[in-house]
């Protein structure tokens, strides 16, 4: 019996094994690593899924995520979003930061959303400094003359 807890599983943390399928909502405070298929909602802290991952429902992550595997519907990460060769993904994205690998496939649209509202007043903060630094610093002119323009389009009259 001992040999079983000390095999317990970590906590607040949730694995879907390959082979395995889960149905219903899914609320996980930690992480979520799927290698099986996961068909409902979910809300995870952060999320990865693997090659042999599948999820079919609305994902809402609140840090981060990493997807191998396939996403269908709506997924919603508030930190970054890493979309691997492998991913493909057929709903609406909505994240912080995007990164799609050469070959990644997404069917849907991609918005950004700015989750760090706490921030705008030290963001106007730093405009007002950024404008201050410029009236005090020099400006340097460009002479643009002597660059050789490059054709335009085809068909393109001048």
């Amino acid at each position: 019996m001992s040999a079983a807890l000390d095999n317990k599983p970590e906590a607040r943390k949730l694995y879907i094994g390959e082979g395995v399928t889960i149905k219903g909502a899914t609320l996980v405070s930690d992480t979520v690593v799927v290698h099986g298929v996961l068909e409902g909602d979910i809300s995870a802290g952060n999320l990865l899924v693997s090659a042999t991952g599948v999820i079919k429902g609305r994902i809402s992550v609140a840090q981060n995520a990493e997807i191998f595997g396939k996403v269908f519907e709506r997924i919603d990460v508030r930190g970054l979003l890493v979309l691997r060769a492998s991913s493909r993904v057929e709903g609406n994205v909505s994240c912080g930061i995007l990164t799609i690998e050469q070959g990644a496939n997404i069917t849907g649209g991609i918005s950004s959303t700015d989750y760090r509202t706490a921030q705008q007043s030290s963001t106007a903060d730093r405009e007002r400094d950024v404008r201050s630094s410029y009236a005090t610093s020099t400006l340097k002119r460009f002479d643009f003359s002597s660059l050789e323009l490059m054709p335009g389009p085809i068909g393109a009259g001048a």
